[in-house]
């Protein structure tokens, strides 16, 4: 009776010892899966850091053009506008119109145009 009870009472204990062994383990991966998570973080903010650093900041500045015989709105658009700025010379040539009160795409030679344009450099 005694050794079937010693028997139980070791199954028992090295049952105990195996649960314990598996809580122990799902602890450490949890924990170095946590550090894992948080690292990936850290190192996704940092780059994405470094990466508006090489971004260059462009000021909106405006310039006054006289149109010369031949001169077309898409020439003069295509000569100050950037595709950084603006999805298409369409629309850049619709805020030359904009700024201008021009109704139509007819510019007459002689004339003056306010065409805004960036640049890297800022002036004071």
């Amino acid at each position: 009776m005694k050794e079937a009870y010693y028997t139980r009472a070791m199954a028992k204990r090295v049952q105990r010892e195996r649960q314990v062994r598996r809580n122990i383990l799902l602890l450490e991966l949890s924990i170095v899966l946590v550090l894992v998570l948080a690292l990936s973080f850290c190192l996704g903010g940092f780059f994405s850091q470094a990466s508006d650093l090489e971004h260059k900041i462009s000021y909106k500045y405006y310039k006054s053009v006289e149109i010369m015989p031949g001169d077309t709105l898409w020439a003069i658009a295509e000569e100050y506008s950037d595709t950084e700025n603006y999805v298409s010379t369409a629309e850049y040539i619709e805020e030359v119109k904009r700024m201008n009160s021009l109704k139509g795409n007819t510019i007459q030679a002689g004339s003056y145009l306010i065409v805004p344009y960036y640049s890297t450099e800022f002036v004071k």
